[in-house]
């Protein structure tokens, strides 16, 4: 099992740099993908402001999102449900950390489950590495 986040997953959709290691990562760890449910939202939300930011590309955000919920409800990203002792344990690193509560659910379920985080935010791997060395950035 590995976990992604948001900002790994967003790059499927955006061109960005990176965005063709982070298509790889996808392709190579499907089925072995795990996130925290607020996974869905982050990458919706995301998808939605691009479209509703820029009308042009409206269809192409509509289709990243079906395609992105496609990957949930086929099983190849399998989302985990945050709940109490879960949201506990995200609120003492982010507290810890000093870094934003979000990215640290990410962190918490890695830790729990004892897998890799894999991201693409370099502020997320500075804070957390210390605390957990599984962590690793997606680079291009």
């Amino acid at each position: 099992m590995i976990v992604f986040d948001a900002s790994l997953a967003l790059k499927w959709y955006f061109e960005e740099p990176s965005a063709d290691a982070a298509k790889a990562a996808l392709v190579q760890h499907g089925g072995e993908i795990v996130v925290p449910s607020v996974f869905l939202v982050e990458v919706s939300a995301a998808l939605v402001r691009r479209a509703n930011a820029d009308k042009l590309h409206r269809d192409e955000m509509e289709a990243a999102l079906e395609h992105f919920l496609t990957l949930i409800s086929e099983q190849f990203i399998t989302v985990r449900e945050t709940g109490t002792e879960d949201m506990a344990r995200a609120v003492r690193l982010a507290l810890d950390l000093g870094h934003p509560l979000k990215d640290c659910i990410y962190l918490a379920l890695a830790m729990k489950i004892g897998c890799e985080l894999l991201t693409s935010d370099l502020r997320l791997a500075a804070k957390g590495q210390p605390l957990w060395p599984k962590i690793r950035v997606v680079e291009g």
